[in-house]
């Protein structure tokens, strides 16, 4: 799971020396991942430390002008991986800090506040500039003087490398939230762009579809293809600032946590390379060697390519399955979302079991929708924004397969209701199937069955009570 990605320009004098006394300053100032005793004398650039369940390491590849660092540590939340990668040669920083889970997480709901490193590259004044936009924790003012800008960004007239929010003025002339704290939440991933006065923005054309209502908050992506998103502020949201803050974090950090990176911008890629360098490095020496090693230098050297080929194609399945990963958890902890339902007393047997319900109850619905209604709207914004997976009939479907024909309970048919959450005991010549442990979900079912269609029976029963 990614907890925070990003990539910015920094300023020429962000240099390896400027980095790696940066990164042991950080780490020293650290209440839980400092080491004790961590020298550096200033010449040497591939560095280690290592105490107990934690190691930082450093290492420089002059080669293609980029030094990176990795704090590898393990906790009661699982394995954290935070990862500074600095392109010197290009002027640029990587940051990204993941946490793997294990069988003795607690808990995995991420908080998504920037590292303590990133506040320090803009407290010692290293940050960069963004086409135009200077990187900074600070909102940035647009009045009469700078206003073009926002035309360029919307038109993509230039190529910004971090989303923008656009916060604009209420019909008070105030804005709709703590501005200070939204860009300091978002250093390092977003710029914060705050219009200098009411109705400035009047004449700027943010969205196709934009009603020009005071007070609206617009992000806009770097992706091209991707639409500028309107935040709603209306209803019971409007009075509650911290939780429109929460929404925007939730949407730049969704959007940033599944870029995929170069491989020379990644920990593995960089490792990767090195190998690479290593392997020339062996064969450099290859004319030396007598002439009777020629074959098997041709093995080697075959065998060489084929290593970093494969080295090559795991980095990014594993870049493209950490992102994967990456949506799927930010489903699973989008809980700083705005609910169109709030939960009550019932809960999940499955994960998103309730949702799923819904949206299936939804869907049907939708069929018996005149076309072009406000009903009709809602429901379909409703199932496109929510990932409908369909679970309920993928159920239904496996349970109707799984009884078609039953006779009888085969040790293969009881570990599959068992897997999809059925508790079985016996009542005398009957088996009681409860669903999830819920005795409000149970049904009788006969140890042995002579009718053809029971199992058919019994799925529609289980249908129409459970699922």
């Amino acid at each position: 799971m990614i907890t925070y990605s990003t990539q910015f320009p920094v300023s020429e004098t962000f240099a390896k020396e400027v980095f790696v006394k940066m990164v042991i300053a950080w780490n020293q100032g650290s209440k839980y991942d400092r080491f004790d005793n961590m020298k550096w004398d200033g010449q040497q650039y591939k560095l280690m430390w290592k105490e107990n369940s934690k190691t930082l390491s450093i290492n420089d590849f002059e080669n293609i002008g980029v030094i990176a660092s990795r704090l590898h540590k393990e906790d009661e939340h699982g394995v954290w991986r935070t990862d500074f990668i600095l392109n010197y040669k290009k002027s640029y920083i990587t940051i990204r800090v993941t946490l793997e889970t294990t069988e003795f997480t607690t808990d995995f709901y991420p908080s998504y506040y920037p590292p303590f490193f990133v506040k320090k590259i803009f407290f010692e004044g290293l940050g960069g500039n963004d086409n135009g936009i200077n990187i900074s924790p600070e909102p940035v003012l647009i009045g009469k003087d700078n206003l073009g800008i926002l035309n360029k960004i919307l038109t993509h007239n230039f190529s910004f490398q971090l989303p923008i929010v656009v916060v604009t003025r209420t019909s008070n002339d105030d804005l709709p939230l703590e501005i200070g704290d939204l860009a300091f939440r978002l250093q390092g991933v977003a710029h914060v762009l705050e219009e200098g006065e009411r109705g400035l923005f009047a004449d700027v054309k943010f969205a196709a579809d934009d009603d020009k209502k005071p007070g609206k908050i617009y992000i806009v992506f770097p992706n091209k293809n991707m639409r500028v998103r309107t935040m709603n502020l209306t209803g019971e949201v409007a009075d509650k600032p911290d939780l429109i803050i929460s929404r925007i974090i939730n949407e730049i950090y969704g959007y940033t946590n599944q870029i995929m990176r170069l491989d020379i911008d990644t920990w593995e890629g960089l490792q990767t390379e090195n190998l690479h360098r290593q392997n020339i490095s062996l064969l450099s020496d290859k004319n030396a060697i007598k002439e009777e090693n020629e074959d098997l230098y041709d093995v080697f050297d075959e065998q060489l390519k084929k290593t970093e080929e494969n080295n090559k194609e795991l980095n990014k399945r594993i870049q493209k399955l950490t992102i994967e990963n990456q949506a799927l958890r930010m489903k699973l902890a989008s809980v700083d979302k705005v609910p169109a339902l709030y939960l009550g007393e019932e809960a999940d047997f499955y994960p998103g079991e309730i949702k799923e319900i819904v949206l299936e109850i939804l869907s049907k619905f939708q069929r018996n929708c005149l076309e072009e209604t406000r009903r009709a709207h809602i429901i379909s914004d409703l199932i496109e924004n929510n990932d409908f997976q369909k679970l309920p009939e993928k159920r239904r479907e496996h349970i109707k397969t799984i009884l078609k024909g039953y006779r009888t309970l085969t040790g293969s048919l009881k570990n599959d209701l068992e897997s999809m959450g059925f508790e079985i005991t016996s009542d005398g010549k009957h088996y009681k199937w409860t669903y999830y442990g819920d005795h409000r979900y149970m049904t009788t079912v006969s140890k042995t069955c002579s009718d053809g269609r029971a199992g058919l029976n019994i799925a529609a029963t289980i249908d129409n009570l459970m699922l």
